[in-house]
């Protein structure tokens, strides 16, 4: 997928930008979107569905969809932790019917199906999204969560162990902010579109394949991947693609549910953290959903989930463990 010539980096200083620095000397920058909210053309006709060619081993050669019988052209795949009483791994929504199917996997094996891997130097932007980031009550939020995407990211142990699925570890750009509030229901469709407005404009750094957007939202917004399945209630967090294995590639990280998605203490903060490192750790080794490093049907944390442990990492995050095939168990710290 080729993008319109965005700028790799956000253009500081340009009208409707704002660079500041926080407490802890973490540099964000802010932007008011209302220069942002129309469809690039050039852009949104390249929103296809490519990414349904690149079909996983459970759906491959699959014509209809087993929910509703009609004829499909392919599914879209979606790495998803799933709340309390539902079962995380790859979510497969056919299209266009948009029903999602559950598929059986034809092996239980960890195995590489030849998708883009992360690679040494790759870029994760944080993205804040509304004006409640913006607010001084919310400033011990985020330098939170910036320290844990830098403490997730830079453990040894944690991160640098995907190295086994020659995976590398990455670099955190400065936060950004979008001061212009997201709708308090929204679906992934509508989060992949206005993410590649951001991208068109310059607003967020093109980082093509080679980087990930973390997209952090505040209260009281339902994020959705189906008229019937939204945050909370049927999953916590989940990443995706706009265009399979060329990018660009995203987490989706709705702000902690109040319960159902922390099975290790009642802090908010304790919640996030479990779900971005799993989607953190997912994303790395399975950035085209089903094209990487998979369990039959489950990513690797996927895996590690059924048999959840608490685990920390050297800077005191809770973080989900993933499967160690090295060592045939699941990733344990402190």
């Amino acid at each position: 997928m080729t993008l319109s010539s965005a700028s790799r980096y956000p253009r500081l200083g340009l009208r409707g930008t704002s660079q500041f620095r926080r407490p802890d000397g973490v540099i964000g920058v802010e932007y008011n979107m209302s220069r942002v909210q129309g469809k690039d053309s050039n852009l949104f006709s390249e929103l296809s569905n490519a990414n349904l060619k690149e079909e996983c081993e459970s759906c491959r050669n699959l014509v209809t969809c087993n929910v509703c019988g009609s004829s499909i052209s392919g599914f879209e795949h979606i790495g998803v932790r799933a709340s309390a009483s539902h079962e995380s791994g790859i979510w497969h929504y056919a299209n266009p019917c948009r029903h999602r199917n559950q598929l059986r996997s034809r092996s239980a094996n960890v195995k590489y199906g030849g998708g883009p891997l992360w690679k040494n130097g790759y870029t994760w932007q944080n993205i804040y999204w509304g004006p409640y980031f913006t607010g001084s009550s919310s400033s011990a939020w985020v330098a939170s969560i910036e320290k844990a995407v830098r403490d997730i990211e830079s453990d040894k142990t944690y991160s640098g162990g995907l190295s086994q699925y020659n995976v590398g570890t990455g670099t955190v750009s400065p936060f950004i902010t979008i001061k212009t509030a997201p709708a308090t229901k929204i679906s992934d469709g509508q989060i992949k579109q206005i993410l590649a407005s951001w991208i068109a404009s310059g607003t967020v750094p093109n980082l093509g394949s080679q980087g990930a957007y973390n997209i952090f939202l505040p209260t009281g917004v339902t994020v959705s991947l189906s008229p019937v399945e939204a945050s909370c209630a049927f999953f916590c967090d989940y990443h995706n693609t706009i265009s399979g294995s060329s990018g660009p590639f995203y987490t989706v990280e709705p702000y902690p549910c109040a319960k159902g998605c922390n099975q290790c203490t009642n802090n908010p903060l304790d919640t996030l953290t479990q779900g971005l490192s799993e989607e953190m750790v997912e994303l790395k080794t399975d950035m085209n959903p089903g094209t990487g490093w998979v369990i039959g049907n489950l990513e690797l944390c996927d895996y590690c989930d059924a048999k959840f442990v608490c685990n920390r990492i050297s800077g005191g995050e809770y973080v989900n463990s993933w499967y160690d095939k090295n060592k045939k168990a699941c990733w344990k710290g402190s």
